[in-house]
C-alpha cells in the first residue's frame, strides 16, 4: 500500500522498523498490502487530515466508513465504487457452510438472566426463544463492522477433536482472544450459517457483494493478520501454533455484518485458556506457506 502523504507513508514505515514485534508486524502489514486500490487509498488519506500517525488515520476511516456508529450503514467495505480491488466475485457457492467462533463474555453481560449455563441448557434442549434472545444481543452493537469468518470445510477435522475450541482459536489467528487468565473460565460459541444466508440479509440491505477479502484497513492493528497477494481468491488465517506435520493454511472470508437466528448457534463452550503464542514466529511460518500457496515467492519482500 504505497500512501501519498508523506507523513502517512513514514510513519507506516517507522512502525515496520519497530524493535517491538507488534508495532512490527502492524507496520509490516501496510507496506505490503496489495489489496487496497488507488481509490481507497485516496479516500482514507482524505478522510483524517489532523495526524499523520498511521493507525490514528486507518482506525478513524475504519470508524467513520468501515464501521460506522449506526446500524445501517453502508460500509465502504462493500462499496465497489472505492473497494473493487478486494471484493470477491458475486459467484461464492451459495451452499458453503461458514462458521464463525464469538466469545460471548460481554454479550451475556448485556443480560443478566441469561447466564452461559442457561443458553448452554437451551441449546441442548433445543429452547429456541432462549437461543434467540441470546442472538439478540449481538444485535445491540452499532454499526456495520464487517464480519471475519472461515469455510467449516476449512476446519472439518479439528471441529472433530475434543481440544476443538482452542485448536479453533489457533487455527483461524484470533489472536484477539488472548491473552487468558488461567484462574478464569471463557465462554465460546460456534456460529454456522450459509453463504446463502448471508446473500439474503445482503439483498435486503442492496448490497450485490456482499464477501470480500480482508485488508489492512479492516483489520487496523491485529498483528495476526496478514495480507495476500492481490488477485488471491481469499484471504489465509495466521495459524497461531506449529503444526507437526504441517497443516494447510484455512482460508478466510469477510462478509457483511450477519444478523444471527437462534438456528445458528452451532456449539456452546468454556475454556481456561492457555500459553500466548508466539506472534513473530507464527507470521514467520505463514509468510513460507503463502508464497508457496499463492505462487508468489516474491511476496513480502520488502526493507522498511
Amino acid at each position: 500500500m504505497k500512501f501519498n502523504r508523506a507523513g502517512v507513508a513514514t510513519s507506516a514505515t517507522k512502525l515496520a522498523r519497530s524493535v517491538d514485534v507488534h508495532d512490527r508486524s502492524i507496520g509490516f502489514n501496510y507496506l505490503i498490502e496489495e489489496n487496497v486500490g488507488d481509490l481507497r487509498r485516496d479516500h482514507v488519506e482524505a478522510f483524517e487530515m489532523g495526524t499523520d500517525e498511521v493507525r490514528e488515520v486507518v482506525k478513524a476511516y475504519f470508524d467513520g466508513t468501515i464501521q460506522g456508529v449506526s446500524r445501517g450503514h453502508r460500509s465502504t467495505t462493500f462499496d465497489i465504487t472505492v473497494n473493487s480491488d478486494a471484493l470477491l466475485p458475486a459467484t461464492v457457492d451459495p451452499n458453503q457452510k461458514i462458521i464463525r467462533l464469538e466469545r460471548i463474555d460481554r454479550v451475556l453481560s448485556k443480560d443478566p438472566s441469561l447466564s452461559f449455563a442457561r443458553v448452554h441448557a437451551a441449546k441442548a434442549s433445543g429452547d429456541a426463544v432462549t437461543l434467540q434472545a441470546f442472538v439478540d444481543l449481538f444485535s445491540t452493537y452499532p454499526g456495520e463492522r464487517p464480519s471475519f469468518s472461515a469455510f467449516k470445510s476449512e476446519v472439518a477435522d479439528d471441529l472433530k477433536a475434543t481440544d476443538w475450541l482452542n485448536r479453533l482459536i489457533d487455527r483461524m489467528g484470533l489472536y484477539h482472544f488472548y491473552p487468558f487468565d488461567s484462574s478464569q473460565k471463557y465462554s465460546f460459541a460456534l456460529m454456522e450459517y450459509t453463504a446463502k444466508d448471508v446473500l439474503a440479509q445482503a439483498r435486503l440491505k442492496g448490497i450485490d457483494r456482499p464477501f470480500a477479502v480482508a485488508t489492512v484497513l479492516e483489520c487496523q492493528d491485529n498483528p495476526a493478520f496478514f495480507p495476500v497477494p492481490k488477485g488471491a481468491a481469499f484471504g489465509f488465517t495466521v495459524d497461531l501454533r506449529e503444526r507437526v506435520p504441517p497443516r494447510p493454511n484455512v482460508r478466510e472470508i469477510l462478509h457483511m455484518r450477519y444478523d444471527y437466528s437462534w438456528k445458528n448457534v452451532s456449539t456452546l463452550a468454556q475454556w481456561g485458556g492457555t500459553a500466548e503464542p508466539d506472534i513473530g514466529a507464527s507470521r514467520d511460518r505463514h509468510l513460507v506457506t503463502l508464497r508457496r500457496d499463492t505462487g508468489r515467492p516474491d511476496f513480502g519482500n520488502i526493507t522498511p
